[in-house]
């Protein structure tokens, strides 16, 4: 009787999760991104009269930690990245890369210093615009038990097909869902363990492309990916003209970024162009170059 009680328990939650995430899709209001409605018709928020940023994005002077009675992880650091431009951080593990990605995202804030967004602080702009413009693809990819579509879409009914097959595509995983006998209704299993590390990395990709973001943050977004793929994705993310910040670990991610900074103990040690930066020997870059 105890099972059966913790089993009925057990259903009555995941169908009151179920009931939950079907009035919040009902709720939702329509995306004024897919929407061929104007902002002033439907009170979108918007901020100077754009749906989504333009994509600069800087960083003036940024100091974080974890324990303020240690010294911060990062320091004083500087950041510029025009729009459609491409800049990448890299350095040794605990150099804080994946501190900038998050205080970029919003996870983390400052101790002190400035994040700007098109010239202005976060709190300036109206949340709807930053979470239309900001996305952020982590090693990590998070899936959940529901279809392909909705893990791509986060169960958003507004995101028309063709805009969802161009974010697969430019993420290399299109064609391995329609190898699959239900296509985009294939049910992905808890965690994503029907899928491969590369196809999980590829959703991930895809669900960060789909709202068309004008800043895309990828935090060894592609680590599980052969070298061919990688570089197909990395094409797309140009053609696109996305702002992209990039966390990389492995460096030939990022060879063709229009800028490069090396961190090392959260303290900016070199920056500029690849060609540049493997010309400083012994240098930071070239040590991390080398060593694989």
């Amino acid at each position: 009787p105890v099972g059966r009680f913790l089993e009925f328990a057990d259903k009555r939650q995941a169908l009151e999760t179920d009931l939950q995430r079907l009035e919040d899709v009902s709720r939702t209001a329509e995306d004024p991104v897919f929407s061929r409605r104007s902002p002033e018709s439907q009170s979108i928020p918007t901020f100077n009269g754009r749906l989504q940023l333009a994509g600069r994005l800087e960083l003036r002077d940024v100091t974080f930690g974890y324990n303020k009675s240690r010294k911060p992880l990062l320091e004083n650091f500087n950041l510029v990245i025009k729009p459609g431009q491409r800049v990448a951080i890299v350095g040794p593990s605990g150099s804080g890369k994946s501190t900038v990605a998050r205080l970029v995202s919003g996870i983390y804030q400052p101790w002190s210093g400035e994040i700007l967004f098109d010239g202005h602080p976060r709190d300036e702009i109206p949340e709807e615009v930053l979470r239309r413009s900001i996305s952020m693809v982590d090693q990590e990819a998070v899936l959940f038990s529901a279809s392909v579509r909705d893990n791509i879409t986060l169960w958003n009914p507004a995101v028309p097909d063709e805009v969802i097959v161009a974010a697969t595509r430019d993420a290399s995983i299109h064609e391995e869902i329609l190898l699959r006998p239900q296509g985009y209704a294939t049910l992905v299993e808890e965690g994503g363990v029907n899928f491969s590390g590369g196809q999980r990395q590829r959703l991930e990709i895809a669900r960060g492309l789909v709202g068309n973001p004008t800043v895309l943050i990828l935090d060894e977004a592609t680590s599980a990916l052969d070298a061919a793929t990688e570089e197909y994705v990395d094409d797309a993310l140009r053609r696109r003209g996305v702002t992209c910040l990039i966390v990389a670990h492995r460096l030939s991610t990022v060879r063709d970024c229009d800028e490069i900074i090396v961190l090392d103990k959260g303290s900016e040690v070199q920056r500029g162009t690849h060609d540049e930066l493997i010309a400083e020997q012994p240098g930071t870059y070239y040590k991390l170059v080398k060593s694989g």
